[in-house]
């Protein structure tokens, strides 16, 4: 690195290697406040390399140091845009006023801020989100910085988004998907639940209807003012209400859940009149997120081991991610495969391809859940699960449908193949020793076949047949009469 001056008799430092710029200033000798990290071109090239984004700010919002991630979202180089704002490089206003007042936020604050945002691409004109790590600092002259690491997670944010187009579809199976719903009245200010959501809150069905107000005991007391700031946006105008918030059980324990709804009756004037929605239990995911925090304030304590650090951030973020996809596509109760893995599956299939399917309903299981609890109920099914997974084939596929369901998807065979493999499944079952007392359970089965492509016609075909063989006195297989004698 040298100091150069340039034609205004502003001094700067140039990098050799990278041809970086800045900061600049009036005087040489006080170019003597650039950090240690710009002296160091290992650093320098750590930095670039990294596929997140990395930039340091002041107060101002002016960049003080950016990588080539950050240079290439903005259509411009790492040298240009040193001592520029975001406003010289991002045309939307929105955009430009939310990362000013969020760096000023973490500087004031004085604390480690986690943020998602969005930038739009300055060629493309496209929107990229972000899960930012923000960190105050001082620089050797004690004015505030804020170091910002800008992780991309545009995919993972379509996927939720296509997740909540598909929960439309599944409106009516949204008690036995496993999700604890909602529905508020919100002129009366009455709210009904399904059993799940009292179930998720260790509630007795007392409360599968009641005032508003009850929930003011349930959320825990540091998170209520959030919570219903984030619900009266969405009365106010919006008409989408999200939030992530802690619930207090009956024993003190307390869950993270994640609560969306959206309002879908509005009288003449516009004012709301009903809201729905679900929660799902999202604790395992802040565990990780703890642990992300854990890891990041590890990192911080050794600044001269930055450029390491740099590397683990960014593959303890890859394995996050990783594992938040995986957790996604897993019931949390028996550990098979949900929904968004059956999704998965479907669209990985070639145009033309056939499949079979297997719907399975354990027979009498609410006078399981009666007789012996849902604890017992709850084991009775991971034993189901476990035993269908062994049964299988590698390439079959186990979905718990919702409930006591479960969905098994064959690898390409014949109809009366298939029909021999659910008959083994059932006599799986049936010789599991599930209950205390020695008491089996039974299974009915429904199979059919058919193209994928047509995968919601031979769905119904199946749930069709297990109900056939319902009606035929329970525990037996049927098959579907349209499924086709043999399938490639």
């Amino acid at each position: 690195m040298c100091v150069q001056c340039s034609d205004s008799a502003e001094y700067f430092i140039h990098c050799n290697g990278c041809g970086a710029r800045g900061p600049r200033c009036l005087s040489k000798e006080n170019l003597s406040i650039l950090p240690r990290l710009l002296e160091e071109s290992l650093l320098r090239t750590v930095i670039d390399e990294s596929p997140d984004i990395v930039c340091l700010k002041n107060w101002r919002g002016e960049f003080l140091l950016c990588n080539q991630s950050l240079a290439r979202l903005y259509n411009s180089t790492p040298e240009q845009m040193v001592g520029k704002t975001d406003a010289d490089f991002n045309d939307d206003q929105s955009q430009v006023l939310f990362f000013q007042k969020s760096t000023q936020e973490v500087i004031s604050g004085g604390q480690v801020q986690v943020v998602e945002e969005a930038s739009t691409n300055k060629a493309t004109g496209e929107v990229r989100y972000f899960q930012s790590i923000k960190k105050p600092l001082k620089g050797p002259d004690g004015s505030d910085r804020v170091l910002v690491i800008a992780h991309d997670i545009t995919e993972l944010k379509l996927a939720y988004q296509i997740i909540e187009e598909k929960e439309k579809r599944y409106s009516y199976a949204m008690d036995a998907a496993g999700e604890g719903i909602w529905d508020w009245d919100i002129e009366h200010n009455v709210v009904r639940h399904n059993m799940k959501w009292c179930q998720l809150l260790q509630l007795d069905d007392t409360l599968l209807t009641h005032d508003m107000a009850v929930l003011g005991k349930l959320i825990h007391a540091d998170d209520i003012a959030s919570m219903m700031s984030a619900l009266n946006t969405a009365l106010e105008g919006t008409g989408y209400y999200s939030s992530e918030h802690r619930m207090v059980r009956p024993d003190d324990s307390e869950i993270w859940v994640h609560d969306r709804g959206r309002v879908v009756e509005q009288n003449a004037e516009g004012k709301p009149l009903r809201m729905v929605g679900s929660i799902n239990d999202i604790t395992s995911r802040k565990v990780f997120e703890r642990r992300l925090a854990e890891t990041n304030r590890r990192i911080e304590r050794s600044k001269e081991q930055l450029e390491g650090q740099v590397v683990e951030r960014t593959a303890a973020l890859a394995r996050l991610n990783q594992e938040l996809e995986e957790l996604a596509k897993r019931d949390m109760l028996t550990g098979v495969g949900n929904r968004l893995r059956l999704d998965d599956w479907l669209v990985a299939q070639p145009e033309g391809n056939a499949c079979v399917l297997v719907m399975l309903d354990v027979d009498h299981f609410k006078q399981v859940n009666d007789r012996y609890g849902h604890k017992v109920g709850d084991e009775v099914l991971q034993n189901i699960a476990q035993s269908l997974v062994l049964s299988v084939r590698r390439d079959d596929l186990v979905i718990r449908w919702g409930g006591e369901e479960f969905l098994i998807v064959l690898s390409p065979t014949d109809i009366n193949q298939a029909v021999l493999i659910a008959e083994n499944l059932r006599l799986t079952v049936s010789g599991l020793n599930a209950l205390p007392d020695g008491s089996k359970v039974t299974a009915s089965l429904g199979v059919a076949g058919g193209l994928c492509r047509e995968f919601d016609r031979v769905l119904v075909e199946a749930d069709s047949a297990m109900y056939v063989a319902k009606q035929a006195g329970r525990n037996r297989v049927i098959a579907a009469p349209q499924a086709p004698k043999a399938i490639p």
